[in-house]
């Protein structure tokens, strides 16, 4: 009864099985990316002001000397997209013609939106608008009305189509590379063989494409769960006057740890799905309610005028260097977006193809690109015109909330700000906290698919690989938290990481 057998009809038991399980991780590769982590994260606490210059001029110098290289190929996604989806290719199924979709279209759709957007677009859809009201794009006079509107058109643009297709990009070739051709091996530089060539995959150019796809994740994972863990702490504070120490931060940190392990283990289908599917109910039903009880016709309006300023500027706000005024906004804002999603892109290209099996090219881009985008939409909508109303109005000393308690504190604000705020808040919580646990699953499981050496058809990465990502990813995000600075590292690094 405590045996199994393996593929040859051999018998093992368990714990000859997890070893066996673990082989099959690509440990020349895992190890290494962790290694050079949390390396970087001891030269940052040790010498701190030394490595933030170094790391900080590496990403200034993308965001400013490549910025139009990162424009143009952001919008050069777009374009591949449509041509992909309305072209001769979209009819292509993923797994062939007769394969069949695991997840239903439901669960299809709320993987890929929360695995892309996780607590972060709850957070910006109050901390953009507020940004870009004191310091708006174009020359525009701060807190105007001119200032107002590009607010709430720039937070959107910022979450909507050209994000999400740098994103789906690569699931395109990866997900007919594992579901067409059938093959088992996900590191990137497989995928990248017929450009690179054969004999360069497993050289060290292969091995270093694979180290940045790996090292792009993690320092995009350290971060948004330092992100998270601060919101969650001003929450905390608010609701329970619980001050959010570094210890406190630390334990929320280590409950994400204990509780994406568990999602992990349960798995693709019984654990990421219905965790997806849960986020995005409740967090819809909290923005419904702020949509009916807040200023309706205004944020109404507001959605339909951000909308259609997108449309009429989305060339200009996508060419956009600002070279006369020079007030940087493109660079701190757009430009370091696109680098970002592109630090991640390997991970969440890997992640889609994964959950889309059985789907057409055509419906993958469809839903990803178009439904994702009227997802983010919704929220930046509701929430950043929520926000934007109360700045204008005087209803609310948002202004003021900002400059006093930084921006986590005004984002709570603003949420108790809401009739029902008290229990509003805790719901808000809850979905910030399933949000990031659900983007960290899916990031981790990639991660998970990318150091597995040979994939059985249309299964898991072994369990014992997921579980040791879950530690890793976590004790780095731990540590980035305790070191203070070195979150600031590894995000130029990921940065520096983006244009290879």
């Amino acid at each position: 009864m405590f045996e199994n057998r393996n593929q040859g009809g051999k018998t093992m038991n368990p714990i000859n099985r997890r070893k066996e399980m673990l082989k099959n991780a690509d440990q020349k590769l895992m190890w290494p990316a962790i290694i050079f982590v949390f390396v970087v994260m001891i030269l940052s606490a040790m010498f701190p002001e030394k490595l933030n210059t170094i790391t900080g001029a590496g990403s200034s110098f993308i965001t400013h000397e490549l910025g139009i290289l990162i424009d143009s190929v952001a919008v050069g996604c777009v374009a591949v997209l449509i041509w992909l989806a309305f072209g001769k290719y979209g009819n292509v199924r993923f797994g062939g013609e007769d394969a069949k979709p695991e997840f239903s279209f439901a669960s299809f759709a709320f993987m890929m939106f929360t695995a892309g957007v996780g607590a972060g677009l709850v957070y910006w859809a109050i901390g953009e608008p507020i940004y870009y009201m004191l310091w708006p794009p174009y020359g525009v006079e701060p807190l105007s009305a001119e200032a107002s509107t590009w607010a709430i058109t720039y937070s959107t643009y910022h979450w909507n189509i050209t994000g999400w297709a740098i994103f789906l990009l690569p699931a395109i070739p990866y997900g007919y590379y594992m579901h067409n051709r059938k093959k088992s091996n996900l590191r990137l530089s497989a995928v990248c063989a017929e450009v690179i060539g054969k004999k360069h995959e497993k050289s060290w150019l292969g091995y270093m494409i694979n180290v940045f796809a790996i090292f792009g994740t993690l320092g995009a994972f350290s971060t948004s769960m330092g992100l998270s863990a601060e919101l969650l702490g001003a929450g905390l504070q608010k609701v329970f006057g619980i001050v959010p120490t570094t210890g406190v931060k630390v334990t929320i940190v280590a409950s994400f740890i204990i509780f994406y392990i568990v999602v992990m283990t349960l798995g693709l289908k019984k654990g990421i799905s219905k965790l997806a599917d849960i986020c995005v109910y409740v967090s819809v039903a909290m923005i419904i309610f702020i949509l009916v009880v807040g200023p309706t016709s205004f944020i109404i309006n507001y959605i339909c005028d951000s909308t259609g300023m997108i449309l009429d500027n989305f060339f200009r706000m996508s060419f956009y260097t600002d070279p006369v005024h020079k007030t940087n906004f493109p660079q701190d804002w757009t430009i370091f977006y696109w680098a970002w999603y592109f630090a991640y892109l390997v991970m969440m290209g890997l992640f889609i193809a994964k959950v889309s099996k059985g789907r057409t090219i055509r419906q993958v881009i469809l839903t990803c690109v178009v439904g994702s985008s009227l997802g983010c939409m919704l929220f930046m909508g509701v929430l950043g015109g929520y926000t934007v109303d109360g700045i204008l109005t005087g209803s609310l000393p948002i202004i003021e909330w900002f400059h006093e308690k930084g921006l986590s504190a005004a984002v709570i604000e603003v949420i108790s700000s809401v009739p029902g705020g008290s229990i509003l808040l805790i719901i808000f919580l809850i979905s910030v906290y399933f949000l990031i646990t659900t983007t960290m699953s899916s990031a981790t499981y990639a991660v998970s698919l990318m150091t597995t050496k040979k994939l059985e058809k249309d299964g898991d990465p072994a369990l014992a690989i997921r579980i040791t990502w879950c530690i890793a990813v976590g004790a780095i995000s731990m540590v980035a938290l305790l070191m203070g600075g070195a979150i600031n590292t590894i995000k130029s690094m990921a940065i520096i990481s983006a244009p290879p």
